[in-house]
């Protein structure tokens, strides 16, 4: 029934339980996982050269973005899962989705809830628009 299973992680409590979820699932149907971590360009462009060096804030969000996947990683090797990880620089619904479709993958498992407050008020979450927009199911799943 499914072959991949799709796994967006930020590296918060709410999204490593959408990660063990879809292992679960993975392991119970024989499929992979995949994992994707997305440096929000939102989040580059909170910084200035005047706050502090650009660059560094893109190595610390990226090294974030890294352990995040990682983690996931380690989670499917300790349950026989295999497991191919990515990071991507973005609009995180935009990234998760292009993501899923050149992985073939038949299921997303995400976290219910990311940002939340204003931006979340206005904007819409991540898990809303990859529920809307996705063309593959998606498992939304609580913390």
């Amino acid at each position: 029934m499914y072959d991949t299973v799709f796994v967006p992680t930020d590296g918060s409590a709410r999204s490593r339980a959408a990660a063990r979820r879809a292992i679960d699932l993975a392991s119970a149907y024989g499929a992979a996982i995949h994992v994707l971590a997305v440096v929000d360009v939102g989040d580059l462009g909170l910084w200035t050269a005047a706050d502090v060096p650009v660059e560094r804030v893109r190595t610390s969000l990226r090294d974030a973005a890294e352990m995040a996947v990682e983690e996931v990683a380690s989670l499917a090797g300790d349950a026989g899962v295999d497991c191919e990880t990515e990071i991507r620089i973005g609009v995180p619904y935009r990234e998760i989705l292009d993501a899923v479709a050149e992985a073939d993958a038949d299921l997303v498992v995400m976290a219910t809830q990311g940002r939340t407050g204003l931006e979340h008020a206005i904007l819409g979450s991540t898990t809303e628009r990859v529920v809307r927009l996705a063309e593959v199911p998606v498992l939304t799943v609580r913390e």
